[in-house]
């Protein structure tokens, strides 16, 4: 039984995860933290910095707030004990550790983290989900919604598919 869930929200909003959240947070009456890390330099804005630096970043700030609303927004809605926790992405490191190393300090017993698809131009990079399920000991729940439909945040039964990655069996590598 879990004590305490983080979920993993992004730009992309990741409504599945922050649904299947909530509702195990509801199931086992435990807390929620809702982790939004922010890339203060994405590889977009650093390329379009050339033109607009400033506009890109106030860009990357618009969209970190707009996703910690949104997401403060759902958990108000659903009535559990929950906070959202907004963090840059330090420098040198990826997401998938960030979210990792979250688990460990917040001492949360599950990670909920969204699926995303896969891109072709960015192949040598691994999934966040494969990331975290790698560096971490916690039990990771992979949410995705049914072929790729965004659902708003205000639906209070998402129909949902999942997949359950136990991390705790494997054997992480030191960092």
């Amino acid at each position: 039984m879990q004590k305490h869930i983080l979920v993993a929200v992004g730009p992309g909003y990741s409504h599945a995860a922050l649904a299947l959240g909530i509702a195990r947070a509801r199931e086992c009456n435990a807390r929620l933290t809702a982790l939004h890390v922010v890339d203060r330099t994405p590889f977009w804005a650093i390329s379009s910095a050339q033109y607009d630096c400033g506009a890109a970043l106030a860009h990357v700030d618009e969209l970190a707030r707009g996703v910690e609303k949104r997401t403060l927004q759902a958990i108000r809605a659903s009535s559990i004990n929950g906070v959202c926790v907004t963090m840059d992405l330090p420098s040198g490191t990826t997401l998938g550790r960030v979210i990792a190393q979250a688990a460990r300090e917040f001492d949360a017993d599950l990670i909920v983290i969204g699926r995303t698809k896969a891109t072709n131009w960015r192949f040598w990079e691994e999934r966040v989900s494969d990331a975290v399920s790698r560096y971490s000991n916690r039990r990771v729940l992979i949410a995705s919604n049914h072929a790729g439909h965004i659902v708003s945040a205000e639906t209070k039964s998402t129909p949902l598919s999942f997949t359950i990655a136990d991390s705790t069996q494997r054997v992480t590598r030191p960092s």
